[in-house]
């Protein structure tokens, strides 16, 4: 039931560093969007999700087509953003948040 995807940005307007990303979370800007660092290169993750659940935290972000619940729903990336799904240790943080009732489930992207 893993629910939501993030939409990760990398801070400079170049193509997506890589698909797969692993960092530690250095801020939470606004409660639905943190930043990460990862391979040395600052990245911007917009998730939903609350910043006690994640800041100060080593998070993992896998974009979409390299085998998430939305493979074949959502595009892999959006307006020059990647659409990826991330984790906190093996917690899917998007479908904690729907669970803890702090998202809500988009079915188009999800399949339910």
């Amino acid at each position: 039931m893993r629910l939501l995807t993030a939409i990760v940005a990398a801070f400079a307007c170049s193509p997506a560093i890589a698909a797969d990303y692993m960092g530690k979370v250095l801020a939470v800007s606004n409660g639905d969007t943190f930043t990460m660092e990862a391979d040395g290169a600052k990245v911007r993750v917009r998730t939903g999700v609350l910043s006690s659940m994640i800041e100060g935290t080593t998070v993992h972000c896998l974009q979409v087509g390299e085998g998430t619940v939305c493979d074949g729903r959502s595009r892999p990336t959006s307006r020059d953003r990647i659409v990826a799904q991330c984790f906190l240790d093996r917690v899917d943080i998007a479908e904690q948040m729907t669970r803890s009732g702090t998202a809500c489930d988009w079915p188009k992207f999800s399949g339910r």
